[in-house]
């Protein structure tokens, strides 16, 4: 979950990223800056410090008209009663601090005011011959300057925002970059032209070098693009595309593929490959499970219902007070109701002891015993129960002793007993056979049944796992020979099985010998 959070967040800020770029942001990187002259919100302190150089420089352009209007003969000097261009240019102070400050704006208006008083001293008291001309050119050359001076500070200040913008997406980029790199999960940067332009090293580990090369044959074998497979044109319009795809080799990914801006301005397609064969095997395994446990259920009902609705059936007659029945007919219903009886017990012995299994709880308490004993009363029971088979036996003379639990092991011969004479017609031999095979003791129980087919031998000791052959009786729910596997196992042991269609089965299970030290 925590992984999947992280790809939604990475591919929202792809789509950031794009929609950054649609903006225009990136367009000013590329553009040559523009000499817009916006005029910023002045700042109380410039101002009042470009209100008091305008006042000092008129101050001094009427210093002269101050003087002889106040009287003051002392301060009478000749300067400020003849260059007026000279007098003019002082103004080149506020206007260049207006250009600097307050850009080209504010330098075009200390310029019209400087004009403005330059006015009336060219009107009214200038000596000098066009004095319009002469405070035109004036107010010109000073404006250009003080707009020059706007001019370079706003390049200055564009040229700054766009470096830090341009080192702000860079170092974003390889911030993502980065992580990408360290990702557990594959990932690709694809080029409009179908290029692979990067790849992580999970990326190469998962499916070898291909930097450089087109995705579609470098992914999925193809000779030309293929957008039912890889979306690209899809993404590059803007889409988000999540899907499955499943490669030759077996393994299943989880594809994300979002819009992404390179460094070089272009929109690629940012892709993440997540292996989810795993995922995707436990899937199917829970609806297996599933698909299991619907059938354990409905054949566990079916299996419970069947003896009981037998024994409801027969006591049912043996209570009928008006119908007479022989001590023949009383004997065979009786018989079919310790039948019966005996069939819901051993269902329930078969699933107590498969959840006893496992949980683990159900080990064997081993002692030391002979295997020829576990033969004779198991069968001792069969012979009761399948009357119309024939049990023979096959027994070295001098087997070793086996430690092992005497219980459990006399289970498993009554399984593969009871298997056996399932699917075997009536008549035909059930044979168990023993022998010493190196360090271990070998058991095994064969039919003349119908035999398992070859797709079939390695599913049947699977718990709930019922062959397709038909059985000679009741079908049961599947557990007898998982249970069988579980003991054996337990004991250090192994169990398998052969088969010939048409020719019967052999049931083979190997327990260790007594050795001293193991008990």
């Amino acid at each position: 979950m925590v992984k999947s959070n992280f790809f939604e967040r990475l591919h929202e800020q792809q789509r950031g990223i794009q929609r950054y770029w649609k903006s225009g942001v990136f367009s000013i990187i590329k553009a040559t800056p523009s000499h817009t002259t916006t005029l910023p919100i002045p700042r109380r302190r410039e101002l009042y410090i470009l209100l008091l150089l305008f006042a000092g420089c008129t101050l001094l352009y009427y210093f002269g008209e101050l003087v002889d209007f106040a009287g003051w003969t002392a301060l009478r000097w000749r300067i400020f009663y003849t260059v007026h261009d000279v007098h003019r240019m002082v103004f080149l102070a506020p206007i260049v601090y207006a250009g600097y400050f307050f850009r080209v704006r504010g330098a075009v208006v200390v310029t019209l005011a400087a004009f403005v008083v330059f006015l009336p001293r060219a009107l009214i008291i200038s000596p000098y011959p066009n004095p319009m001309l002469r405070i035109v050119l004036d107010a010109a050359i000073v404006g250009v300057v003080g707009s020059f001076t706007g001019v370079v500070r706003n390049d200055s200040e564009r040229r700054s925002q766009l470096e830090a913008l341009v080192r702000s997406v860079r170092s974003e980029r390889d911030k993502l970059l980065s992580i990408l790199e360290g990702m557990n999960e594959g990932v690709l940067i694809v080029g409009p032209d179908y290029r692979i332009r990067f790849m992580n090293p999970s990326m190469v580990r998962e499916f070898g070098e291909g930097l450089g090369s087109y995705c579609y044959k470098y992914l999925y074998n193809l000779d030309g693009p293929c957008d039912q497979i890889c979306k690209l044109s899809s993404v590059l319009a803007g889409a988000t595309e999540r899907w499955e795809y499943d490669f030759q080799d077996g393994r299943t990914f989880e594809v994300i593929a979002s819009p992404f801006v390179d460094s070089d301005g272009k929109v690629c397609q940012l892709t993440t490959f997540r292996d989810i064969t795993q995922r995707k095997r436990v899937e199917l395994e829970l609806i297996e499970l599933s698909k299991l446990k619907s059938e354990l259920l409905s054949n566990i009902s079916h299996e419970l219902r069947s003896p009981l609705t037998s024994i409801k059936g027969v006591i049912s007659s043996l209570l009928q007070k008006d119908v007479k029945l022989d001590e023949e007919t009383r004997e065979m219903l009786l018989i079919s109701v310790i039948e019966e009886t005996d069939r819901l017990a051993n269902l329930v012995t078969n699933l107590l002891d498969m959840s006893k299994l496992e949980a683990g709880v159900w080990k064997p308490e081993k002692e030391r015993c002979h295997i020829l004993d576990i033969i004779n009363e198991a069968l001792e029971r069969q012979k009761w129960v399948h009357q119309k088979h024939v049990f023979e036996t096959e027994v070295d003379p001098d087997l070793p002793e086996i430690y092992a639990d005497y219980g459990q092991v006399r289970q498993v011969l009554i399984n593969l007993l009871e298997n056996a004479a399932d699917y075997s017609e009536e008549g035909t031999k059930i044979t168990v056979r023993a022998r010493s095979v190196d360090s271990e003791v070998e058991v095994s129980v064969s039919d003349q049944g119908i035999g398992i087919p070859l797709d079939e031998l390695g599913k049947i000791f699977d718990k709930f796992y019922r062959g397709t052959q038909k059985r000679r009786r009741h079908r049961g729910v599947g557990l007898g020979l998982a249970i069988c596997q579980g003991i054996i196992l337990s004991h250090g042991g192994r169990i398998w099985a052969e088969s010939k269609m048409g020719q019967g089965s052999i049931f083979y299970f190997r327990l260790p010998i007594l050795r001293p030290g193991n008990e």
